[in-house]
């Protein structure tokens, strides 16, 4: 079973891969842990070359869910790393280099790719190059045959970190692959801690397990009871980058109609929140940081009185007193408080079924979302123009 479905059941309605690959992710995330164990001392000697410089970027970047990547992981590496790390789209990099990246000093440029074959990701490798007199490539990515992979043979300055397989999701949306090039890359990053951090990613991965066995009956609750148009997710810290890519999967899985928003939760009063009307689902990622949480039970105070037709939902890792505000409440009753780059990973798994159920209550097939094809699982059409200083 795929949540409620056998799987030809979900092959009749065109959402198997996207079902398969939601469900699948606590057992690849183990493989993913395993994998990186496997290739510490590897990652650590490359990694090395630009963390012992003086000085130094290291850029995480990405299109789309890629790019979402690096926005979910790179607060988390802040500190470690003495603010040094970045977090930009290749789409941006592509179209304007010298704005994001330095001549002078030492950078590494960690691609995220499930495919690695986007034209962007092979145009901002080919920039960085060019502007970049001392660059190194990590590249993370979910196929081993693809343009990014080809590109690291034999290079000095590359590692590539091929991903177990089945993450190479073959459905329109990106869910096990984000969910494990954003574990991978956050313990390529921490191999100094990497058995006690493995270890709390694997009670997470259990508790995933619980959720997708079980409480996922929640999230398709919502979707049978409350016909929703608008979602706006919300999320301090790490959780704002997972907030992002949770509003990308459902505007995908519905092909758009869906009006989705993110923002984090103090941000949200800054004009964002005219956006809510009657029809309108709130989510709130809850941290496990008491004094960010305060600013996280703030905004679902103010929003709970003002509720008409629009509801609220509130994820969280523990039971918590601030669900008699909500219309609906999620815990993934974790064993102790993490930061949240640990809850992001767990919390992604609602997203990503609230979007696969409202998909299906819209008729659409999730798997392929946009038969027409002006929106295509790898991008086409892309021109990239030769970059030279």
């Amino acid at each position: 079973m795929l949540f409620d479905k056998m799987s030809a059941d979900w092959k009749n309605l065109g959402g198997y891969w996207t079902a398969k690959e939601i469900n699948q992710q606590p057992a690849t995330w183990k493989k993913t842990i395993d994998q990186i164990k496997e290739e510490k001392e590897a990652l650590g000697k490359f990694i090395s070359k630009i963390t012992s410089e003086d000085d130094f970027d290291i850029i995480l970047t990405g299109a789309g869910t890629s790019e979402f990547v690096g926005n979910s992981i790179f607060p988390s590496l802040e500190g470690k790393y003495d603010h040094k790390v970045k977090s930009y789209g290749t789409t941006d990099i592509v179209a304007d280099p010298e704005c994001y990246l330095s001549a002078t000093k030492p950078t590494l440029l960690v691609s995220f790719a499930r495919s690695g074959n986007s034209p962007e990701s092979v145009g901002a490798v080919e920039a960085a190059n060019v502007v970049c007199k001392e660059i190194y490539h990590l590249f993370v990515t979910c196929n081993k045959d693809g343009a990014l992979s080809k590109f690291a043979e034999g290079k000095d300055n590359c590692y590539c970190i091929h991903l177990t397989p089945e993450t190479h999701d073959q459905s329109f949306a990106m869910t096990s692959s984000y969910s494990n090039m954003y574990l991978a890359t956050y313990l390529a990053f921490n191999l100094d801690e990497l058995d006690a951090i493995s270890a709390d990613f694997e009670m997470v991965a259990a508790k995933g397990q619980l959720f997708l066995d079980k409480t996922w009956e929640v999230c398709k609750k919502i979707v049978d009871d409350f016909d929703f148009n608008r979602i706006v997710y919300l999320g301090s810290n790490n959780l704002k980058g997972v907030a992002q890519e949770s509003a990308l999967k459902i505007c995908e899985l519905t092909g758009g109609h869906v009006d989705t928003n993110f923002d984090t939760p103090m941000g949200f009063r800054h004009g964002p929140k005219s956006v809510i009307n009657d029809t309108t689902l709130c989510v709130v990622y809850l941290t496990d940081k008491p004094y960010t949480r305060q600013y996280e039970y703030d905004i679902i105070k103010e929003m709970s009185p003002e509720r008409k037709g629009n509801k609220i939902l509130v994820v969280s890792t523990k039971d918590d007193e601030i669900k008699d505000k909500a219309d609906y409440f999620i815990s993934f009753d974790n064993d102790k408080d993490l930061p949240n780059v640990f809850t992001g990973i767990e919390y992604i798994l609602v997203a990503q079924t609230i979007a696969i159920f409202k998909s299906l209550s819209l008729k659409f097939t999730p798997d392929n979302p946009c038969p027409s094809g002006e929106v295509n699982r790898v991008v086409k059409g892309v021109t990239i123009y030769p970059y030279t200083k």
